[in-house]
């Protein structure tokens, strides 16, 4: 198969690909582990997940190279996905980490959810669409799997949002860049319909024409 219909999974220490790789075995997607940009596939999304600390992500990505090369892949026109801390990583900043700057592909600062709810955000929430998008569905109140305790506040970039004492971001979109606040690997039939859709609509399609049913 030609690196066009191939995903780039960035490998960076600080996602879990496990399960990120199981979702998209089951999808029948082609992928690649990529722990360097020099690993990466010559074309096709590039798919940045995480969990974790933001500085800690952010230095782990520095060294292998990935923070440098990524905005301007972004800039040529690369699909790139960012999965949980991984969209994170795409705004300005967090304020986890005050002191250390996103990519800046998407606009916002990342802030701590609450007040009056415990943190960290553990489990499903249910999502509702706040824009409509060319490569997602309309969620219509479906629930996602979420693990996190820092979010983006919605936007107009903002695709579906969810709540945790406050509105967040549940996903959002800006040019060729999406970014998935819940684990979709882990949020069953809808969280393999979200990666499907969005994966299709960067390029990559599944030989079968639906997502399995278990």
């Amino acid at each position: 198969m030609s690196d066009s219909g191939l995903i780039t999974l960035i490998d960076y220490d600080a996602g879990n690909l496990a399960s990120l790789e199981g979702a998209l075995d089951r999808l029948g997607l082609p992928y690649r582990r990529a722990a360097t940009p020099d690993q990466a596939a010559l074309e096709g999304p590039i798919v940045l997940p995480g969990v974790g600390h933001f500085e800690a992500a952010q230095r782990s990505l520095r060294e292998r190279g990935w923070w440098r090369v990524l905005p301007s892949l972004v800039a040529e026109g690369r699909p790139l996905l960012g999965i949980c801390l991984g969209l994170q990583l795409l705004a300005e900043g967090s304020e986890e980490a005050p002191r250390a700057s996103g990519l800046g592909l998407i606009p916002g600062i990342v802030r701590r959810l609450g007040p009056g709810v415990k943190v960290p955000h553990m489990g499903w929430s249910q999502i509702r669409q706040h824009r409509a998008h060319p490569g997602l569905p309309n969620p219509e109140g479906g629930w996602l799997y979420f693990v996190h305790s820092y979010a983006l506040e919605p936007t107009v970039e903002t695709i579906y949002v969810a709540e945790h004492g406050r509105p967040f971001a549940a996903v959002e979109a800006r040019g060729n860049v999406m970014g998935f606040q819940p684990h979709p690997e882990k949020s069953g039939r809808a969280g393999l319909l979200l990666l499907q859709s969005s994966l299709a609509w960067m390029g990559v399609t599944a030989p079968q024409p639906e997502v399995p049913c278990n």
